[in-house]
């Protein structure tokens, strides 16, 4: 049974993803209208997931020393300050948009600090599926109507005044969001102090199912990360239109939908290896398929079930990384810096997965085909990640015996 600081929490993310998904989305597309370059979108995504990690091993600091709600509060700020900026400076991002990209880095490294830990104070083993499926399902419901909305918004105002608009409203429910965090309980108090990283590796050199753990969540950093947007992007390169990239977002948010209430109904931590493979078996095959028949109606067949399918691994990966690294009691004094090596070895995958792809991008001249063909490399290395949750729950079950 999930408690009620955990539905406090769900409340709180749910804001926060309805502010954050409301711009993103489209700042890739805008980014291409303003450079014309598909690497300009991955280098600000790459900025993105550095910055984020190297700020994370500050704020891990200052969770220590404050709590949650704290960071959590400051990434909140960080993100009003951002979209701000965005409004003011919106002719702007095609130049420095590696600047854009590097502060939503550090905003994202406050916030999901927090995120993480809230996690680990309000789910357990025993729920902790059922509570990655709400929220999961509930991220799907925000991909599913806000891209809808502010393409929408895009398509009536047009130009300028439609990013300038989407900006607007975001850093509107921001506020909402930042006033929501003050309803969650206050931090239990403890002995304040500062983050140890040597003790951590030294703990994590003791217990390897935390290593295989993060060599786990790498690997799935190499796909993941590049996922996040490129689908919409070759989308967007076959047929420029906002709106159908909101009408994409609509689809595979309800497909995420159905796919999400499935797990949280289905998914035990003795069953998600076993998803995890068929789910990569999948996508190697859709990938396929869009290689050899590319046009629009195949990229919106794979955005489909990629948000079928793609959660299958991901989530299970993560949820599966913190059962193994709860397997350890003395964790829990460790948890901001768990949370800060979670992060820097997902982002180390991520960027991996970004260079790769605009590498192969920029060798082949940016055709479309070489882009498909990269994201089947992605795709084929996600059977490390299932090698690697598996190797963590086999050593955890030996440390533990």
């Amino acid at each position: 049974m999930l408690s009620r600081n955990y539905y406090l929490f769900l409340l709180v993310h749910t804001l926060f993803l309805i502010f954050t998904r409301i711009p993103a989305i489209f700042i890739n597309t805008l980014l291409m209208n303003q450079t014309g370059d598909v690497n300009s979108t991955l280098f600000y995504n790459g900025a993105i997931f550095a910055a984020c990690a190297l700020t994370m091993s500050f704020s891990a600091q200052i969770m220590h020393k404050t709590g949650c709600r704290v960071t959590a509060t400051v990434g909140i700020i960080g993100y009003n300050i951002l979209y701000l900026c965005y409004i003011l400076f919106q002719p702007y991002v095609g130049t420095y948009y590696m600047l854009f990209g590097l502060f939503n880095g550090m905003a994202d490294g406050f916030y999901y600090i927090s995120y993480g830990q809230m996690i680990l104070d309000y789910t357990d083993v025993t729920n902790r599926d059922s509570g990655m499926g709400i929220i999961s399902t509930l991220s799907a419901g925000v991909n599913l109507t806000v891209p809808f909305l502010a393409g929408s918004i895009l398509s009536a105002i047009g130009g300028v005044k439609g990013y300038v608009a989407i900006f607007i409203l975001a850093f509107a429910v921001a506020f909402l969001a930042m006033a929501a965090v003050f309803k969650l309980p206050g931090a239990p108090e403890k002995e304040k102090k500062n983050v140890r990283y040597g003790a951590f590796l030294r703990l994590m050199g003791e217990n390897r199912q935390i290593f295989y753990g993060l060599l786990g969540e790498t690997l799935k950093g190499i796909r993941e990360g590049t996922f996040m947007f490129i689908l919409n992007i070759i989308l967007y390169q076959l047929i420029k239109s906002e709106f159908l990239i909101g009408c994409n977002s609509l689809l595979t948010g309800l497909v995420s939908i159905v796919s999400f209430w499935f797990m949280s109904h289905t998914f035990r931590p003795d069953n998600r290896r076993r998803f995890m493979l068929l789910a990569v078996i999948g996508l190697t095959g859709i990938t396929i398929v869009c290689y050899w028949f590319l046009n629009p109606a195949m990229v919106i067949l794979f955005a489909v079930v990629n948000a079928f399918l793609a959660g299958m691994v991901e989530i299970s990966c993560y949820t599966t990384f913190f059962d193994v690294s709860q397997s350890v009691k003395s964790i829990e004094d460790f948890s901001p810096e768990l949370l800060a090596f979670h992060e820097i070895f997902v982002v180390a995958g991520r960027c991996i997965g970004l260079g790769a792809f605009a590498f192969i991008n920029t060798v082949s001249g940016a055709t479309l085909k070489a882009q498909i063909f990269s994201l089947l490399l992605l795709t084929l290395v996600q059977f490390g990640t299932v090698f690697m949750c598996r190797t963590a729950v086999r050593e955890a079950v030996r440390t533990a015996g």
